[in-house]
C-alpha cells in the first residue's frame, strides 16, 4: 500500500492556519501565548502481541522523540501539531515454528528476526486544560495520527507469510490515520517555560490488511511559550 503524505501534510497545514485565523478573532489578553514543544517519548509497540509459544522472544519498546506547535485559542483550549519520530521493534524467533500474525498464518525454516518499523507519524487536534495560567496545570488532548508502518523479516532463514516467501525483505506494508488520547500535566518553570509528564494512546479503529496500529508512550517534554 503506497502511503501519500503530503495530501495530509497539506490538509494538516490548512486546518493550522483556519485555526490560527480563527482564533484571532477571540484573542484575549489571557489567552497563553503559542508554544514549541518538545519530548521523549518511551514507546511500547503491540505490533507483535499477537505471536506466542516457544522459540520466541520480542522487544516491543524503543524511544521516540516528539514536537509539536501548540496554538492557544482561551486559556483552556488550544490546537496542536506535532511530529513523532520514528520507532522499531522487533520479534527474535530461534527456531522454526509457524503459528499466526495478523490474522494471517507464517511459519519460518530456522532462526530469523523479525521488525516492524514505524516512519515518523504526524499529529493533530486539541489541548484542553484546567489553566494554563496556574503553575501546575493538568490536561487532555485528542485529535488524529497519520502513520505507516513497514514489517519485515531478517536474517538467513525463510519466512512464509501468508502464502508468500520472503528472506531479509519486507513483508507487509500499511498505513492510515487514526485517533489518539493523550492526558498530561505540566509544571511551569519559568514565564517562558514548563515541564510536562505526558500519556499517549494511538490505536486503529480498524485493522489494514489484519494490522493493527497500537502503541502506548509516556514522555517528559519541555515547552517554550513565544
Amino acid at each position: 500500500m503506497e502511503f501519500n503524505l503530503y495530501p495530509k501534510l497539506t490538509k494538516i497545514t490548512h486546518l493550522a492556519l483556519f485555526f490560527a485565523m480563527a482564533s484571532n478573532i477571540s484573542f484575549a489578553h489571557n489567552v497563553p501565548e503559542p508554544s514549541i514543544n518538545s519530548g521523549l517519548i518511551i514507546i511500547d509497540d503491540k505490533a507483535f502481541d499477537s505471536l506466542s509459544g516457544a522459540n520466541l522472544s520480542i522487544d516491543n519498546n524503543d524511544f521516540s522523540a516528539i514536537f509539536s506547535l501548540t496554538y492557544p485559542v482561551s486559556p483552556s483550549v488550544a490546537f496542536e501539531v506535532a511530529a513523532l519520530t520514528g520507532s522499531e521493534v522487533s520479534a527474535k524467533i530461534s527456531n522454526s515454528k509457524s503459528g499466526t500474525l495478523h490474522k494471517k498464518s507464517y511459519s519460518t525454516n530456522g532462526a530469523l528476526t523479525l521488525k516492524a518499523k514505524r516512519d515518523t507519524s504526524y499529529l493533530a487536534g486539541m489541548k484542553f486544560s484546567t489553566s494554563n495560567n496556574e503553575s501546575i496545570n493538568f490536561y487532555a488532548r485528542t485529535g488524529l495520527i497519520f502513520w505507516e508502518i513497514d514489517y519485515s523479516t531478517s536474517g538467513t532463514s525463510t519466512l512464509t507469510y501468508n502464502g508468500s516467501t520472503y528472506n531479509s525483505k519486507s513483508f507487509l506494508k500499511v498505513d492510515g490515520s487514526d485517533p489518539y488520547l493523550g492526558f498530561g500535566l505540566s509544571y511551569k518553570a519559568s514565564d517562558n517555560s514548563s515541564l510536562g509528564l505526558d500519556y499517549y494512546t494511538l490505536a486503529s479503529t480498524n485493522a489494514i490488511e489484519g494490522a493493527k496500529f497500537d502503541i502506548n508512550g509516556y514522555s517528559l517534554s519541555w515547552s517554550f511559550n513565544f
